[in-house]
């Protein structure tokens, strides 16, 4: 055998044994009386199942041809709410929505039967910038191109599906629109909201509406956001950053009616 085959197979071999021991290093520990206890669950490895299968959509289905991708719900929850809060949407609201619906949690969370995407290097602190941005950039990611509208709600809200489709087929997901109900803050809080005059934000509570041109403008630009940020508010920064790279506030009732 070649010398520089020997080299290849021995660099192969150590490495391929250093990662063994890592992860049974991580995964195995020797209590006080020699026993191996297994790893526990949240430690184990865990495959991501694919994106379209999560949320029980066909490669097929588009705008185009399905009844079911007017517009796709990102509800932002915790773990600890997940067979509560989360299972309750689920198994109500959920059902009647002219679209998909995903819980998006921390990423130790798991939920079998909930369609749930636990986001990479996110936990549940309060508040939830990080959870937000990072929601909206795997919406755009994985399902930028498959559905009119987005919808970032929590998992407190109540949704009326047959409502929420009407009005939005009345409105052109094709140009950039941000619905919510529209705050600036009191105004003793303004100058610590750091909005000028004129700007303003989609209140979280209520649930905030983005349209896919909207979401294909701010999405790219989410990390940038999360550097920069003013407050502790979530709502409001991410008004801020739909402002700055979409160039469209919140929409006033009058503007919509």
């Amino acid at each position: 055998m070649p010398r520089r085959s020997k080299w290849m197979h021995l660099v192969a071999g150590v490495v391929a044994g250093v990662t063994l021991g890592v992860f049974l290093k991580l995964c195995l520990r020797t209590s006080s009386r020699t026993s191996i206890e297994a790893c526990p669950e949240a430690a184990k490895l865990y495959v991501a199942p694919d994106p379209l299968e999560i949320i029980g959509l066909k490669s097929d289905e588009t705008i185009y041809n399905s009844n079911r991708t007017l517009v796709f719900v990102g509800v932002m929850t915790a773990e600890q709410y997940l067979t509560t809060r989360a299972r309750a949407v689920f198994e109500t609201w959920a059902q009647d929505l002219p679209g998909r619906i995903a819980f998006f949690s921390s990423e130790v969370s798991r939920a079998p039967g909930l369609p749930l995407i636990p986001l990479r290097n996110v936990d549940d602190s309060y508040p939830p910038q990080k959870k937000s941005f990072l929601m909206l950039l795997y919406m755009y990611e994985h399902y930028g191109d498959r559905f009119e509208w987005f919808m970032r709600a929590d998992d407190d809200v109540y949704v009326r599906g047959d409502k929420l489709g009407e009005f939005l087929r009345s409105v052109d997901s094709r140009k950039p629109q941000f619905i919510g109900q529209a705050g600036r803050g009191t105004n003793s809080e303004r100058d610590a909201l750091a909005l000028d005059y004129n700007e303003n934000f989609c209140m979280g509570g209520p649930g905030v509406l983005i349209s896919r041109e909207t979401l294909r403008r701010v999405a790219p630009h989410v990390k940038y956001c999360l550097k920069h940020l003013y407050t502790t508010h979530e709502d409001v920064e991410l008004g801020r950053c739909v402002a700055k790279f979409a160039g469209v506030s919140c929409t006033w009732s009058y503007d919509v009616s």
